[in-house]
């Protein structure tokens, strides 16, 4: 199998990792999204601990601990609103809205690295944004509060993919996971005691659901990139929206919006189209 097939295909398990814990949020309905929060990060920290012993000391090493800090308050702020989001709106409107997070994440290195905004790219985010609207629709249907925290996490996941450019030149590969899977833990841990609620064994499936789909999302996405270009694997990243669509209908009886469709194809069209072009510039 060529690299660009293994790309894919590790692209495509991620897209599926990352619906299943969508899914095993929604399972979980009597439990606080601060509570899953953490424990899914305790079971994910357990999963990464044989991988981190391997690395050895090094891992630990770090010059920016303020920087790692910093994006992982992101991190765990996306978490909370995703989670959130995914209680309250349909599996692929949460899977369309997104896609608005390459869009969010163009702004804001440009406004705190100084990238460059050519018009192209321009146009290609106020089209993405435009997307984004045909799902909302504002003022046409009620503004669902799911929606908005579904905005909100693509915007702090932005703002944690910049910060990352930051932490990549200095920082290796496995002390940014390090310090996220601790941080991360750390900032979860006292929102959680105050909500704590002891899961029921019928629960803990989906509980351990949870910590081995976002633990093989973020692998997944990983290997896939190391195997691929990157302007081609995130052409399978879409697949999240049939998957969502798919297994909400077959689990949940949720149905596919056709507005949603229509701005979901927009604003991954506009995110591929920057990313093709970025990759063209820089090649």
């Amino acid at each position: 199998m060529s690299n660009a097939a293994k790309g894919a295909w590790w692209m495509i398990a991620a897209a599926g990792a990352l619906t299943a814990m969508a899914i095993c949020i929604r399972y979980l309905p009597t439990y606080s999204v601060l509570l899953m929060i953490f424990l899914r990060n305790v079971i994910n920290l357990v999963l990464m601990t044989p991988s981190m012993v391997r690395q050895g000391k090094a891992i630990f090493r770090t010059e920016r601990l303020g920087t790692h800090a910093i994006r992982n308050a992101f991190l765990y702020s996306g978490n909370v609103a995703w989670f959130f989001g995914v209680t309250k709106i349909s599996l692929a409107d949460v899977a369309a809205l997104q896609f608005t997070s390459p869009l969010f994440t163009a702004i804001i290195a440009a406004a705190l690295l100084g990238e460059r905004i050519g018009g192209h790219r321009m146009v290609a985010i106020l089209v993405g944004f435009a997307g984004a609207l045909i799902i909302i629709r504002p003022g046409i249907i009620p503004l669902n509060i799911g929606t908005l925290s579904i905005l909100l996490a693509a915007f702090l996941y932005s703002c944690a993919h910049v910060v990352t450019k930051l932490l990549s030149n200095t920082e290796s590969g496995s002390t940014v996971v390090f310090y996220m899977s601790v941080t991360i833990l750390i900032y979860s841990a006292i929102p959680a005691a105050f909500v704590w609620q002891t899961p029921a064994w019928a629960d803990m499936p989906a509980m351990i659901g949870l910590g081995i789909t976002g633990y093989a999302t973020h692998y997944c996405i990983t290997r896939s990139l190391a195997v691929g270009d990157a302007s081609f694997v995130i052409v399978f990243d879409f697949m999240r929206l049939p998957f969502s669509v798919a297994l909400g209908w077959m689990l949940f009886t949720e149905v596919l919006d056709a507005w949603t469709a229509a701005g979901a194809l927009i604003i991954f069209a506009t995110g591929y189209y920057s990313t093709v072009r970025e990759a063209k510039k820089s090649g």
